[in-house]
């Protein structure tokens, strides 16, 4: 096998990934989001409205730490936002919302 210089590995490690491969990784994302039961409810009880952090919590009926984890996860995919003490969905949470069933 051919050894591989230094420039070849930093070119490898600084390589973005093509447009294609970003769409598949966004896609696999929201399949993610969508697929845990406990964010589905997230999501949906939020809706298009928002809910107060208390009032999230005890609808999904979830402890602290089930609850912050899941709403991480939310925000760190851009899904959910934060505004005073009220979750909101973003754009693309609210693009979620219509494939979450009834």
């Amino acid at each position: 096998m051919p050894e591989i210089s230094d420039d070849e590995l930093e070119a490898m490690l600084e390589r973005r990934p093509s447009v294609r491969e970003a769409k598949v990784a966004d896609h696999e994302l929201m399949v993610k989001a969508l697929e845990h039961p406990v964010r589905r409810k997230m999501i949906k009880a939020i809706g298009v409205f928002g809910k107060k952090k208390s009032d999230l919590q005890k609808e999904v009926a979830v402890n602290d730490a089930v609850f912050n984890f899941q709403t991480d996860f939310l925000m760190k995919g851009n899904y959910i936002k934060i505004e005073g003490d009220t979750y909101r969905l973003t754009d693309r949470g609210l693009a979620l919302l219509p494939n979450i069933p009834k």
